[in-house]
């Protein structure tokens, strides 16, 4: 590397990212010794001194171990670290009226903890590995995450977790072995809208909901209705139209209805489904008895029961994670919380 590279700035912080990156990008591995002092010292245009300094901060942050004799190599510690919680980025594929709502509840929450909040929409140029590496390179640590569509495999997970990035999903069923997920209880929210409509006397009940059963949480709850109503009639909706319903086609919107022209009632796995679907079928002069996962505005002028997020619970357990994943002795491991919703 040209030593122009590190011209500016504190040079042994650039040189410990410039460590980080490397690990980072898998060419120096867990386990891997890395080049001994006066090789990066070389390598890099810089003293040894600032080479060892940089070494200094990554042991502190338990990446490295430096064994007199030995050399030094990469051991990423996956537990809990000493940190702080000054600064939360809210991350997401695009900022939607659902997690608008989120994020108000969020910023109360954050209030009380002195947190400043930053919001990054992630761009459609970017992955999504490169973008949360591009948060973790400006040393911000703590990360609370709306996959939504969005992929992110176990592997990316685990390098930034022994990085030191505290991550916590939000709207995921599951954060596997390095982060936590903060999650609706899905089955009970259908459930709970099935025996709503059947308590007003519906007798055969359809569902409405995204194509998008590859996201955990429209899975958990289009399973849920089948298991209710083996015999139920199931109609998906292209998730393109996502956060745009007012562009499909009118062709399209007839379909729908006439898939559940046969039922006097009728689950939406979303707020937005159940608003827009609704709204069109009062004005065709058709009535159902009608229930969704999540609150909108308009739901009680057009009687749709609505099993709604509770956010504020959700923002109070992503703090609890962030605080124990920023206090190293708390025995953090990584757990998925399922919060009922409000009625």
């Amino acid at each position: 590397m040209e030593e122009r590279y590190f011209e500016e700035g504190n040079l042994y912080t650039k040189v410990k990212k410039y460590i980080c990156k490397k690990i980072f990008d898998e060419s120096y591995k867990d386990g891997d010794l890395i080049p001994p002092e006066r090789k990066l010292s070389e390598e890099l245009g810089v003293s040894r001194i600032t080479v060892r300094k940089a070494l200094k901060l990554l042991e502190e942050e338990r990446i490295i171990e430096r064994i007199q004799g030995s050399g030094t190599r990469i051991v990423l510690h996956y537990g809990a670290r000493q940190g702080d919680m000054d600064i939360i980025t809210l991350v997401a594929s695009a900022k939607n009226e659902f997690f608008s709502l989120f994020m108000d509840a969020f910023q109360i929450k954050a209030d009380e903890f002195d947190s400043l909040v930053l919001y990054k929409q992630k761009p459609d140029d970017m992955s999504l590995e490169r973008c949360l590496y591009q948060i973790y390179d400006k040393h911000l640590r703590n990360v609370v995450l709306w996959l939504e569509k969005m992929d992110l495999d176990t592997h990316t997970l685990r390098k930034l977790r022994g990085l030191g990035m505290n991550i916590v999903l939000f709207d995921s069923v599951s954060g596997g072995l390095y982060a936590d997920a903060i999650c609706l209880d899905n089955q009970e929210a259908v459930e709970r809208i099935y025996r709503h409509l059947r308590e007003k006397d519906a007798k055969k009940i359809g569902y409405i909901g995204w194509d998008a059963t590859d996201i955990g949480s429209l899975r958990i709850r289009e399973n849920t209705f089948r298991r209710l109503v083996p015999d139920g009639v199931v109609c998906h909706i292209s998730y393109e139209y996502h956060d745009r319903l007012q562009d499909m086609p009118e062709e399209k919107i007839q379909e729908a209805l006439e898939a559940v022209s046969g039922c006097d009632g009728v689950i939406y796995a979303v707020g937005e489904l159940g608003i827009f679907f609704e709204g069109n079928a009062r004005r065709k002069n058709i009535v159902h008895k009608a229930g969704m996962v999540g609150a909108r505005p308009g739901a009680e002028t057009l009687g749709i029961y609505a099993v709604e997020q509770d956010f504020a619970l959700m923002a109070a357990r992503i703090f609890e994670c962030l605080q124990k994943q920023n206090r190293e002795n708390s025995g953090w491991s990584a757990a998925n919380y399922i919060i009922k919703g409000l009625e």
